[in-house]
């Protein structure tokens, strides 16, 4: 059975863990990024950094005690401000600094967030601050979500990716075998139907999987399908492909069929789709990889991680994120901007932030491996977090349109939600109408 962890032993783990030791002895000091030792010293040049961990406040000062000082320790003539990017209005509120000229030295970015300041130039080109050889250290889907035109606006923070979880106390109340990474669509349909659950007047109590209807890509890609006619910024939506539409309704079917296994997207109160699983009340869900510590102290039954569904003809795909660093372009201060986001995503920070609590999976391959799958607070705990591994090895970037605010306000989102949320339209339908109304977008 595998061995769970309660809070105590947790925290317990994360202190003994957290990277204050590794990255003080790894650190490399840095050139000073002035003329003059003494003046820095004597004058030291100030950054910000705008970061957030999203697990409470242990997460927060895993930046403000362990790696802010430990880059200060090896770069003495820089001093770093701590900017929390887990407010609300964080992304409206950087925006408004960028145009301003007011942004972060260095900032935590992602998805839409990111390419959005990346395409109206709001960020310093990186290109002739890291070498080749270093760069084939990251996994290529993650570079993709920070290339412009073929240069570099970002660096790789750590990968998220999704993988399936499920809980082994209902599995075994239901009599299912444990998957694992050979279960086809197929296999997944008959352990859905024997996990879900109805009390005797017909009402659903216990659901046999959770479909995050937001996270559709990789099961057209695994169908041999494709989301857009590029691999980013595409102007021609390609989900009216047989493949494509017959991926969606896999899933589509899952919560509107004649069988339903899943919830309507949003209906369990007061739960958002990343902490459905911690319910209980849900046999199969999709897990991405930041949330394995939060899963650990939240999760209060036997549950595990394991492969991706194979389509029926057996292929593999998976999906993967745009989180990372930006350095402002108006930052009066590049040289030790990108020492920060060098340092930030070294091996050394890779490793303390896959070992820390906020247990962040390393966008380096050569720390995956050998930390993340071997000493990371999941897999210490005996969890199969080296799914998130194999996974990115057919992981592709969480694709974005060309104008993606407009695209996705404008159109998709909304007609999207009444596909899968409200069911005001059928499936074929929906997907038809926003492919016609993306194509008048791009005429």
């Amino acid at each position: 059975m595998t061995k769970r962890m309660n809070r105590r032993d947790f925290l317990r783990l994360s202190a003994t863990t957290a990277g204050t030791g590794l990255l003080a002895a790894c650190v490399a000091p840095a050139t000073a990024p002035s003329d003059s030792g003494d003046s820095m010293a004597e004058e030291p040049i100030e950054i910000r950094l705008a970061e957030g961990s999203w697990v409470g406040p242990e997460g927060i000062a895993f930046w403000t005690d362990e790696i802010i000082p430990a880059f200060e320790e090896g770069h003495p003539g820089i001093s770093v401000t701590f900017e929390n990017a887990e407010s609300p209005d964080y992304a409206d509120k950087l925006y408004t600094q960028s145009v301003a000229g007011d942004a972060p030295d260095v900032m935590f970015v992602w998805g839409g967030v990111n390419y959005n300041l990346m395409q109206k130039g709001q960020f310093l080109q990186l290109d002739d601050y890291f070498d080749s050889e270093d760069l084939e250290d990251f996994y290529p889907a993650k570079l993709d979500a920070h290339l412009l035109d073929g240069k570099l606006y970002g660096m790789p923070k750590y990968v998220s990716t999704s993988v399936m979880s499920y809980n082994k106390d209902i599995l075994d109340e239901a009599g299912v075998e444990y998957p694992d990474g050979t279960w086809t669509w197929d296999d997944y349909l008959v352990a859905y139907d024997a996990t879900t659950k109805r009390d005797d007047s017909g009402d659903i109590v216990q659901w046999g999987r959770y479909v995050a209807q937001q996270y559709m890509e990789h099961y057209v890609w695994m169908n041999g399908g494709e989301w857009m006619n590029a691999p980013l910024f595409g102007t021609k939506c390609l989900l009216d492909s047989e493949e494509a539409i017959a991926a969606l309704k896999y899933n589509h079917d899952l919560i509107y069929g004649s069988n339903q296994v899943a919830p309507i997207p949003g209906s369990i109160p007061e739960v958002g789709w990343h902490n459905v699983f911690s319910t209980g009340k849900v046999a199969f869900a999709e897990a991405h990889s930041w949330t394995v510590t939060n899963y650990i102290r939240e999760n209060d039954f036997n549950w595990e991680y394991t492969d991706l569904p194979l389509s029926p003809d057996g292929g593999k795909a998976g999906i993967t994120f745009a989180d990372g660093y930006g350095v402002a372009r108006a930052t009066q201060e590049p040289d030790a901007s990108v020492a920060m986001v060098r340092f930030l995503t070294g091996p050394e920070a890779q490793k303390a932030m896959a070992l820390s609590i906020v247990g962040l999976q390393p966008t380096r391959r050569s720390v995956a491996g050998e930390v993340w799958d071997v000493d990371s607070m999941g897999a210490q705990a005996g969890y199969d977090v080296a799914a998130f591994t194999r996974i990115m090895d057919y992981a592709r970037l969480d694709p974005a349109f060309q104008e993606n605010d407009k695209v996705n306000s404008e159109v998709f989102n909304p007609i999207w939600d009444q596909i899968w949320i409200t069911n005001e339209i059928g499936l074929e339908e929906g997907v038809n109408l926003i492919v016609q109304r993306i194509d008048e977008i791009f005429a």
